[in-house]
């Protein structure tokens, strides 16, 4: 396994993926979408290639356990356009606001998900217990 790839998010076929799929008229859903077909296809990537977790301790109990790898956000995916140049600079910053306003307005994760709370307020419910 080459070195860093235990924690690595983006792999070079997901990179290629993602610039091929990326449209400026992209809504935040279909980027939301898009976030979760490549985190599959990463633990897909991950499993082939035998690529185990990175190893962590609990801070509480001193336990050494596999850490979860979590899906990709939709800002990481913002930060690799970036990095691929396939946004410049100044649209990165205008995506990365518009996604922050984008996403405390509809009560989204950072995977573009509804959180427990806005699928509780949708409902009528508090997000409290009982």
């Amino acid at each position: 396994m080459p070195p860093g790839d235990a924690q690595r998010v983006w792999f070079p076929e997901m990179l290629a993926d993602l610039s091929a799929a990326w449209t400026p008229t992209m809504t935040w859903a279909e980027l939301a979408d898009f976030c979760q077909l490549v985190s599959a296809k990463r633990r897909t990537i991950r499993q082939e290639r035998g690529i185990r977790p990175p190893q962590m301790r609990c801070p509480g109990c001193g336990e050494v356990s596999r850490s979860d790898i979590p899906g990709v956000s939709v800002r990481s995916a913002l930060f690799a356009l970036k990095k691929l140049e396939v946004v410049t600079e100044s649209e990165f910053k205008v995506l990365d606001r518009s996604w922050k306003k984008h996403r405390a307005a509809a009560g989204l994760d950072p995977y573009g998900q509804p959180t427990p709370a806005a699928v509780a307020a949708s409902a009528g419910r508090s997000s409290g217990c009982c």
